[in-house]
């Protein structure tokens, strides 16, 4: 009887030591896609891209129909996701390095951001000081020499720098007289015909595989899909026959999205084989709309969006999402409530367990956690974009941007217009209810001025307050 005592008291012990135990800490790996239309891909929406290792991942995930990138072009966006802040309140509102102005146009370019500052809390830095390993892959395009990833909470960089885009796709990645424009992979080897999309996998593969005992945070930022397209002859040659659909119909676009899907697939095929993918958050979105202003034929279409990349259109801002963290989202299931870039700051300190003082440097974002449980939330009552720039050569011109509720604003700075739109019955953006609905026109554009003023925005200046 006393050696039965013993033995319960024992189990009780390691039961309470076992309860005492934190939740082991998930693995992140977050796939950020370049140019990535919000159609792009057979889960949302495409008949004519072919993605079925996305389209597995989505029957496994939570895809969100209203995710907004916090800018219609890429860096701003990138410092959202490390910062949790709107890109207005950084002062990083446009690519770097940007364009200039047209010759004839009304503004001249606010003294902007052209690095993320060191003073800010990256998301990078916020993990790492919670036990986890991190790497950046891929495009950073948020400065050079001191500001790059690993001066920012990243303990490895491989192919991080200040560019914005491979000079190629194919090895050596369009070696240049500065050098490779993919920074970290000569040294690493390459051979004739090898593609990046693949290479930057392999990297991938081989940091899962050296942390597999610890919890890692695998920031992948695809170079792919933006330009220039080039893709894999046989990836081409599979779109030959292919019809077109809505407009989305160009064969090497079809055949870059392609590799990305193959990248996306092998990840999800290493974490099985490791045993991790129950303890593993992936999260697969983009940094902008897809591209509508270049290629022959274009690049991509957005449709039933509204134009694309760089526009303050929902073609421009709207971006696939696929959230999936195995015990807390439901399989298959889609969410229609609007989230944002700066919200995945929050939410990834929230699933790792820390408590709600790491994520307040994180002041515009609000954690989605409850939406990927499928309960009932709407994280924010509205949204605001604004870029002070030209892009495009000029085909964009500086504007802000306020949704609250279903309700669009969208004012142009270069022309001194408002357009007003109702989401909720025009998804497409056709009807511009500005005239008809004087009131609610008003009511947004108020909001929109008391927005630009809290984040200290800087405004595009006038040229007559210039001397040139």
């Amino acid at each position: 009887m006393k050696r039965i005592i013993q033995l319960l008291a024992l189990g009780l012990a390691v039961a309470n030591l076992n309860a005492a135990e934190p939740a082991k800490k998930p693995n992140i790996v977050f796939l950020l896609i370049d140019d990535m239309g919000w159609a792009d891909g057979g889960c949302f929406g495409s008949k004519f891209y072919q993605t079925p290792q996305l389209d597995s991942l989505a029957s496994n995930s939570v895809r969100f129909t209203s995710c907004y990138a916090a800018c219609a072009v890429c860096s701003p966006t990138r410092a959202a996701l490390m910062t949790g802040k709107y890109p207005a309140r950084l002062h990083i509102t446009d690519y770097i390095s940007g364009e200039g102005t047209p010759k004839d146009s009304r503004f001249l370019l606010p003294d902007w951001q052209k690095h993320l500052p060191l003073e800010e809390t990256t998301l990078a830095t916020a993990l790492k000081q919670r036990g986890y390993a991190t790497m950046h892959l891929g495009k950073w395009h948020l400065g050079g020499g001191q500001y790059l990833p690993q001066h920012q909470g990243f303990d490895v960089n491989v192919a991080g720098g200040e560019t914005g885009h491979p000079a190629s796709y194919f090895w050596p990645y369009g070696a240049t007289n500065n050098g490779n424009r993919v920074p970290g992979l000569s040294a690493r080897g390459g051979k004739p015909g090898e593609y990046l999309t693949d290479q930057l996998t392999d990297e991938a593969l081989a940091f899962i595989e050296a942390n597999r005992g610890q919890p890692f945070y695998l920031n992948f930022c695809h170079y792919a899909v933006h330009m220039p397209l080039m893709g894999k002859q046989e990836l081409i040659d599979d779109a030959a026959d292919r019809p077109g659909s809505n407009g989305q119909n160009n064969k090497v676009y079809y055949a870059m999205l392609r590799s990305v899907d193959e990248s996306v697939g092998r990840i999800v095929k290493k974490l099985d084989e490791l045993h991790l993918t129950e303890n593993t958050l992936i999260i697969f979105t983009s940094d902008n709309g897809g591209v509508v202003h270049a290629g022959k034929p274009v690049a991509t279409s957005n449709f039933p969006l509204r134009i694309g990349k760089g526009h303050a259109y929902e073609g421009g801002l709207r971006v696939p999402l696929l959230v999936k963290m195995p015990g807390v989202t439901h399989p298959g299931t889609v969410c229609d409530t609007p989230v944002i870039t700066m919200d995945f700051f929050p939410t990834l300190l929230e699933l790792v367990g820390a408590d709600k003082s790491a994520s307040r440097t994180a002041v515009d974002g609000v954690s989605f956690v409850p939406l990927l449980r499928g309960e009932a939330q709407t994280p924010h009552d509205e949204f605001f974009w604004h870029y002070p720039h030209y892009w495009n050569g000029g085909k964009v011109t500086p504007y802000s941007v306020a949704r609250v509720g279903d309700w669009k604003l969208i004012r142009f700075y270069e022309t001194g217009t408002e357009e007003l739109y109702d989401l909720k019955s025009d998804l497409s953006e056709t009807n511009d209810l500005a005239r008809s609905n004087p009131g609610k026109r008003k009511e947004l554009a108020a909001r929109l001025d008391a927005w630009l003023k809290e984040v200290g925005a800087q405004m595009p200046v006038p040229r007559s307050n210039h001397n040139d």
